[in-house]
């Protein structure tokens, strides 16, 4: 599935399905004034202020804090984020205390980020910043300040890609009977990341850039029990920060459901943000986050050209 956000705010925005140009979601994100009368596990303080990394890459337990005291401060903040299906339904919400999340997916109270991803450790090495899924233990969120893949324990990143500030020429995907690839997420710099993908593309797409001239790297291949389709797409770069559009592309897996993968997806950007001092997201106000975004990014590539 090839998905494509309508907007650069990626908690405001329809997720349009570009094989059939309908909309398969639409995620939604408003200010509320009161706070949640349950507590769950708060987002864990590592995985979005901690800027220095432990030479170990061992499992090192969670840090965790009381969510009652930040309930008392009145600077905090309490949003409401809802993920709807093509039909309108809510497929997953998420109550917002500060930072930290609240979540259900599908009705099932999911709880806090220990919850969603099944563990309270994090894999701390140098410039890397690793938490397991909960779906699948063999398989990694892996984050850097230039990627978010998913990987096994014991090999590089494997799967999806970002694209950010593409133009997009697709042809619709065609079945395959052939044994392909075990698919999951990301935005690897090129050349440093193996994918699991279909024959030809990644089959899990994100925020990044390429072009005729220029083309997205090409993935190397692992054969897995899952089928996924080859997508013939074409991404053209913008070359300008902040235009274009963000693709997400996945496969689904068996284990788990579409929206779980997207959410995983949205809070584990927030989190490599925070871990890799990047630009913050701003749930107040997205326009100026997205112009902060692009002049960043303009700043990167410019250091990048002189370096």
């Amino acid at each position: 599935m090839l998905l494509k956000f309508t907007t650069t705010d990626m908690f405001n925005t329809l997720l349009i399905n570009v094989t059939s140009g309908e909309r398969a979601y639409e995620i939604s994100t408003v200010s509320v004034s009161s706070p949640l009368s349950e507590k769950t596990k708060p987002l864990p303080e590592p995985l979005s202020s901690s800027k220095t990394a432990a030479d170990s890459e061992e499992f090192c337990p969670a840090k965790e804090y009381n969510a009652s005291s930040e309930s008392l401060d009145p600077s905090v903040s309490y949003r409401h984020t809802e993920i709807k299906d093509a039909a309108g339904t809510v497929v997953a919400d998420v109550q917002w205390e500060g930072r930290h999340p609240h979540i259900t997916i599908d009705g099932r109270k999911v709880g806090g980020l220990n919850d969603l991803f099944g563990t309270s450790s994090v894999r701390f090495m140098p410039k890397i910043l690793a938490i397991p899924t909960k779906y699948d233990p063999d398989y990694v969120w892996t984050a850097t300040a230039d990627s978010l893949t998913v990987s096994t324990r014991l090999s590089p990143p494997i799967s999806t890609r970002a694209y950010l500030s593409y133009s997009l020429s697709t042809t619709p995907p065609t079945k395959s009977r052939e044994p392909s690839t075990k698919t999951l997420f990301a935005s690897p710099p090129p050349g440093k990341t193996r994918s699991l993908v279909s024959q030809s593309k990644p089959s899990y797409l994100l925020p990044h850039a390429s072009s005729s001239s220029s083309p997205p790297p090409s993935p190397t291949f692992e054969t897995s029990s899952f089928k996924v389709s080859p997508v013939k797409s074409t991404f053209v770069p913008t070359h300008v920060p902040g235009l274009g559009s963000n693709y997400l592309e996945f496969e689904p897996h068996p284990d788990t459901n579409e929206v779980e993968i997207i959410l995983s997806f949205l809070i584990m950007e927030i989190l490599r943000r925070g871990r890799f001092n990047l630009t913050p997201y701003t749930f107040d106000n997205p326009t100026i986050w997205q112009l902060k975004e692009a002049r960043d990014i303009f700043f990167r590539r410019m250091r990048r050209n002189t370096a």
